[in-house]
């Protein structure tokens, strides 16, 4: 009974963090902090035209296929967040990486610099490949 218990909680913190609605969350100094509303391939080609389309990987990377109308814009490199700032905060920002993890990073490191319209493709690029949305 103990480990089903245990399961079922494994599962619903797993599917709750999986969750795409936005919330915020507050900081050690009281201040609140917009999270990155995480969406499925679908839903990210359904809103991305509404906003910037931020490609956050390598130029190798980029040289094997990107979004449409996305904007590079290399997570690794050290002005980053400069070129970031050019991106008007009111702006919705629709990420993606590869597979996740850096646009994850990248759209984290947005909304703790006041951007509340973050939006992450779940899965990167990979997931929108296999679901056999198109790359250029």
């Amino acid at each position: 009974m103990k480990t089903a218990s245990l399961l079922l909680l494994a599962f619903t913190l797993l599917f709750s963090s999986c969750s795409s609605e936005k919330s915020t969350q507050e900081t050690s100094e009281g201040n609140k902090v917009a999270l990155v509303q995480n969406l499925s391939p679908k839903e990210f080609q359904e809103k991305s035209p509404n906003g910037v389309i931020l490609d956050v990987r390598t130029p190798q990377e980029v040289a094997q296929g990107k979004l449409a109308n996305a904007v590079v814009l290399d997570y690794y490199q050290a002005n980053f967040l400069d070129k970031a700032f050019e991106i008007p905060k009111d702006k919705e920002i629709y990420i993606y990486c590869a597979v996740g993890a850096r646009s994850l990073e990248a759209a984290q490191l947005l909304t703790q610099q006041g951007y509340t319209k973050v939006y992450h493709l779940q899965g990167g690029i990979q997931a929108w490949y296999q679901n056999g949305l198109p790359i250029e």
